[in-house]
């Protein structure tokens, strides 16, 4: 298994594990976790090595032109017939810190990629997003909770889940939220079948 691979999905299994991990600790209340994972897979019409372009076609017989930076390695490996399987893996977690901090709110990205070589037909990448927001308002009776972000813009939200509902008397100005989004991407070429 490719490293990058084994850091992406680690990335998002701990997204979205990590919080129950911390809820013994007894300072994060697990609230919300997400994991969307899509697949497609198209046809290689045409390679344009000079130009870094690739054109596509899906399986209802739509191409599309792909301007693939030059960041993600070779097009060597693509030709005309190949077959090219696409994974998106997306995945976020919410959790309420119950210490109240005084801190600003903060948001961080980490982000890695393995380029497609020569000897290797998969490209991987992919991207966390950690930001920390902060409670600014809590209205229960409407279920209405008005979060700080670290621009100081504001959000009021709705909860809608009834379990966190419930769980809204217990929140308190200033505490902070913490959201973690992890997208990961592996694109893999298939040689065409020789005849």
């Amino acid at each position: 298994m490719k490293p990058i691979r084994t850091i992406a999905k680690g990335a998002a299994t701990v997204s979205l594990l990590a919080f129950s991990v911390f809820s013994a600790n007894a300072t994060l209340l697990p609230v919300a976790g997400d994991l969307q994972a899509d697949h497609f897979s198209a046809k290689v019409v045409s390679v344009d090595q000079k130009n870094h372009v690739v054109v596509l076609e899906g399986e209802q017989g739509n191409k599309v032109s792909l301007n693939v930076p030059e960041e993600a390695g070779t097009l060597a490996n693509l030709k005309a017939g190949d077959t090219v399987d696409t994974t998106v893996t997306r995945s976020v977690a919410v959790a309420f810190d119950t210490d109240v901090d005084k801190a600003a709110p903060t948001a961080s990205s980490t982000k890695g990629m393995e380029k497609a070589i020569k000897d290797s037909p998969e490209h991987e990448a992919f991207r966390q997003v950690n930001v920390q927001l902060k409670i600014k308002h809590i209205d229960v009776k409407k279920n209405e909770v008005t979060f700080v972000g670290p621009k100081g813009q504001e959000k009021v939200i709705t909860v809608e889940d009834p379990e966190v509902q419930a769980r809204l008397k217990d929140l308190k100005v200033n505490q902070s939220v913490r959201v973690t989004y992890t997208d990961s991407i592996q694109i893999t070429a298939h040689p065409a079948a020789k005849s």
